[in-house]
């Protein structure tokens, strides 16, 4: 007695709240399933309207997204026993109170959508008539009072906040489901075959419900006036790539509501968005997210994060569109989609080394997993050639056939492509990566430009420690998992390859949906494919939301202040299986602030014996910390079967390196590491670093790290040319290979047997292969305007033309 005056009392105020502000919100969720509905029935179409009916006979026998159900842990009897006369569950009443007296939105999503979930899977206990449609007319009556009840709930949500991941995926979801669970009913209330009021409003509330799958969240735009257009899904994060076609059961709701419109557009914005973006298409693009035209993606904005929304847009695109082959809506495949899919396809292939994904290219790296997984665009793979095999030619379809092969084997090699399409050097200009793959070993610098977001970080939903992968983190590898065991207790402060402040203790986690970048805009890499590539950027750190005006005040005053006041001149050159760091210009920008400078070579696993290399000779490494001479001796830190570290003395004033164990700590990393068992402890790792003091001013650095077999040679295969804010460039030993970085048009490059000026800033690869003299160009600033960089190289006078439009920002190749 006393629980059932509790419920009456909080219906009341359920009643009363909706009566007053959230009667608005209730009308609206209202006003849309009628008007939509009556906009449905203006369209007729014989054969669409046939095709329509065998969709949803298909929904009624197989539930969308049925692997959902799984994750509801509760059973059907402890949901019948906790299901309550007037629908309500009495298992909830201390947290529904508390939820609807905390007033807060993602809480309350959370717990209406647990409520629907439970209904959902009660519901499938009726479809194909399990149970019996009149199986037991007082659970199907309790049932339909407990939809009233928590869909009323929902419908009446302000709009004030923005009702995102549960109002528009999880909710509709389950709803669209009850819907097809109860498909005969549901024909007998739209034909008008039944008198049954409560059954009436149910099937309206589970329509209201559903279509928030298109309304949700609102976008307070002129879209929300009319949802059935391709606006909607076009220019803004919550209705691009992922976000809009995979979590959104969109065409169930368009066959749940008959709608002949809802489907036609589906289809174009299926077609639509199998097509990529770019800096300098970003405003005429499709889509402002998803698939890039270097062959990588975006996400939240412009991050690189390619194993999530691109792929998740484009693979549910193509259910979409495979969904409705055969049918009055079928379309093939236009020549932007297959060549939008095929440097997709490629690109993510650099993303992934011997089974195991890049670190930090998604927000979940943190999460421990280390074992090998596949590759994420194998399914895109398997379904075009098992769906879409007659819109590839035989030579496409021959290269997709390879991928699949290789990738189930999880050894990626693609033997026989062309150097930069597989295996070599790739300049991923949309996301600011330069990375290094064959089959000894893989290298990724990921730097960082104002044209580029970093990476997204949650508290409590994904990786929380997010500060610097975008900040110039340079990774080895050659096993593909020389991390994901260090990172658990990774000092963040130190990560590979980032100059940053000390001080990985005073920082707070911080949800970031955007990242972190550099104010500067000059980020490029110049590379052929082949097995030599220059790199360089300008390093200033700054929270990338400060990139939109107006999210630039909540960022005042600034959280974990140590991140930011360190400028760098940045560059990396690869030279056959060397690769050379130098920095230029270190500057403390704010002196006041706490903390060692530091630049990180590498913080790797130690998976093995750690050896000097010096002048011929291997030594031991002693206990603690220990320093690389500064006398110029030969002195290689040696990872055996791994890599091996020296710096240029000449550059870097004080390094050190040590090999230590470490404790982990998972959990304070991600906090989904709490449900997995037997969390490694500890670590063993080998870390080695610059110390650039506390207030540098253009203070300098210079490393080498050997990827090659063996021991490193005796004499360094190269010379460094210049390291200074203006020009930083090196030069193979033989001559056959120049690569310089230029931050200003107009400064000469002018040493020993080379004179090479630019006329605009660039990085500049040039090769001597076998007699051919080949040129590699790149806009530091992807310039849109730009039509040609100028090259003035010992009395040669060299044009170079620069790709245009989403290419913009791509390297140049010529050969003279």
């Amino acid at each position: 007695m006393k629980k059932n005056c509790i419920y009456a009392i909080v219906l009341l105020w359920i009643g009363a709240l909706a009566v007053q502000a959230q009667n608005e919100e209730r009308r609206l969720s209202f006003d849309n399933l009628y008007r939509y509905s009556k906009d449905a029935q203006q369209v007729k179409d014989d054969k669409k309207e046939k095709a329509i009916k065998t969709f949803r006979n298909q929904y009624a026998t197989v539930p969308y997204r049925a692997y959902d159900l799984t994750k509801i842990k509760i059973s059907v009897p402890e949901i019948l026993a906790f299901l309550n006369d007037d629908g309500t569950f009495t298992d909830w009443t201390g947290r529904e109170k508390k939820v609807i007296e905390g007033k807060d939105a993602q809480e309350m999503g959370l717990f209406i959508t647990d409520a629907m979930n439970r209904l959902w899977k009660l519901s499938e206990e009726f479809r194909n008539d399990r149970m019996g449609v009149s199986l037991d007319k007082d659970v199907f009556r309790k049932l339909q009072k407990s939809i009233l009840y928590y869909g009323n709930l929902e419908v009446s949500r302000s709009n004030k906040v923005n009702r995102f991941h549960a109002s528009c995926f999880a909710i509709p979801t389950a709803a669209v489901n009850i819907y097809y669970c109860f498909l005969k009913q549901m024909d007998a209330v739209e034909n008008g075959k039944t008198k049954d009021q409560q059954l009436v409003d149910m099937c309206e509330m589970l329509k209201a419900l559903a279509l928030q799958s298109w309304t949700q969240p609102l976008r307070n735009d002129e879209t929300d006036k009319n949802v059935v257009q391709i606006e909607r899904f076009r220019n803004h994060v919550w209705w691009v790539g992922g976000n809009a076609l995979a979590y959104r059961p969109l065409l169930p709701v368009a066959m749940m509501y008959r709608s002949i419109p809802m489907v036609d557009l589906l289809v174009q914005v299926a077609q639509g968005g199998i097509s990529y973006t770019s800096q300098n298409t970003y405003n005429t693009a499709f889509w402002t997210e998803g698939c890039t035209a270097d062959g990588a993606g975006w996400g939240h904005g412009m991050q690189c994060l390619v194993w999530g929304y691109p792929i998740d847009g484009g693979i549910n695109a193509l259910n979409i569109l495979g969904a409705l082959k055969n049918s009055p809506w079928d379309k093939k495949l236009t020549d932007e989609n297959i060549e939008t899919l095929l440097n997709f396809i490629r690109g993510s292939n650099w993303y992934y080394y011997k089974g195991n994904i890049t670190p930090y290219i998604d927000r979940f790296t943190a999460r421990y997993t280390p074992a090998k997984v596949d590759i994420r665009t194998l399914a895109i793979v398997d379904k075009l050639l098992k769906d879409w095999s007659d819109s590839f030619t035989p030579v496409q379809k021959n290269e997709l056939r390879c991928f699949l092969h290789d990738a189930r084997k999880r050894l990626i090699s693609m033997n026989g492509y062309s150097d930069g399409m597989y295996n070599g050097t790739r300049w991923f200009f949309n996301n600011d990566d330069l990375i290094k793959k064959n089959d000894r070993y893989h290298m990724i610098v990921n730097m960082a430009s104002v044209r580029c977001d970093g990476l997204e970080s949650a508290v409590a939903a994904a990786d929380e420690y997010n500060f610097y992968p975008a900040d110039g983190m340079t990774l080895f590898q050659k096993s593909g998992n020389e991390y994901r065991k260090a990172i658990g207790a990774w000092d963040i402060t130190m990560t590979p390859g980032v100059t940053a402040r000390e001080g990985a203790e005073k920082l707070i986690p911080v949800t970031n949906w955007r990242g972190y970048c550099s104010k500067h805009n000059y980020a490029a890499a110049s590379t052929n494919g082949g097995e030599n590539a220059v790199a360089g950027y300008i390093f200033e750190k700054m929270d990338a939301t400060d990139k939109i005006e107006s999210e630039r005040k909540k960022n005042i005053p600034l959280k974990n202040e140590i991140l930011y006041g360190v400028k760098a001149y940045k560059s990396y050159f690869m030279l056959k299986d060397y690769m050379v760091a130098l920095g230029a210009g270190i500057t403390n920008l704010t002196p006041q602030t706490q903390g060692t400078i530091r630049t990180t070579i590498d913080q790797p696993e130690k998976e093995s014996e750690v050896v000097v290399w010096s002048n011929g000779k291997i030594l031991p490494v002693g206990a603690g910390m220990q320093s690389f001479p500064k006398d110029g001796t030969s002195f290689w830190v040696v990872q055996k079967g791994k890599f091996a570290y020296s710096i240029l003395p000449q550059y870097t004033k004080n390094a050190s390196f040590i090999c230590e164990t470490l404790k982990t700590d998972w959990v304070k990393r991600n906090s989904a590491n709490k449900s997995i068992k037997d969390l490694p402890s500890q670590v063993d790792i080998l870390r080695l670093w610059i110390d650039h003091t506390q207030n540098p001013v253009n203070d300098t650095y210079g490393y080498v790290v050997y990827a090659g077999d063996g021991m490193p040679e005796a004499e360094l295969p190269f010379e460094v040319l210049r390291n200074d804010t203006l020009v930083q460039a090196v030069k193979s030993k033989d001559g056959k290979v120049i690569e310089a970085v230029f931050y200003q048009s107009g400064e000469v490059l002018d040493k020993g047997d080379v004179r090479l000026e630019v006329s605009a800033p660039c990085t500049v690869l040039i090769e001597d292969i076998n007699g051919k003299i080949t040129i590699s160009v790149t806009d530091a600033a992807m310039n849109a305007g730009l039509k040609e960089i100028v090259l003035q190289w010992n009395g040669r006078h060299i044009p170079v033309a620069m790709p245009q439009g989403a290419f913009c920002g791509k390297p140049a190749n010529i050969t003279l």
